[in-house]
């Protein structure tokens, strides 16, 4: 199972489409096998699903994410968990204590409710 989670910084991006580092997350035996930080090279907004694909992903984890992302990730057979915030730790220790709950944000019609695991966040899209 390879995760992985939209990043800035040491936290969880609040966009999906605007972030410029995902951490990609290997689990083996509900373990942490391996993490690395990529850079998405300016793969933004639609070419990130394919991007992702190509490094193996079966699940992203993400503060606000548009429609067209949810449908393009899924499209690749990549499962989703939105509307989370806080540092990137604290989530895989999270997940991998069963899930972080999926908020279903998005970031059409400019709505925003978030699922704060640890700290503050949230969609950083400009559509307050």
């Amino acid at each position: 199972m390879k995760i992985a989670i939209a990043t800035e910084g040491n936290n969880v991006s609040g966009h999906f489409g605007k972030c410029e580092n995902f951490t990609l997350v290997e689990i083996e035996n509900s373990k942490v096998k391996d993490t690395n930080v990529i850079n998405t090279l300016g793969n933004q907004h639609g070419l990130l699903p394919a991007f992702l694909a190509s490094h193996g992903t079966n699940l992203v984890i993400a503060g606000g994410m548009g429609d067209g992302a949810r449908q393009k990730l899924a499209s690749h057979n990549i499962e989703i968990i939105s509307g989370i915030s806080g540092r990137v730790e604290e989530v895989i220790e999270e997940y991998l204590n069963g899930r972080p709950k999926s908020t279903g944000v998005g970031c059409s019609e400019h709505e925003h409710s978030h699922n704060h695991i640890h700290g503050e966040g949230g969609c950083s899209c400009g559509h307050n």
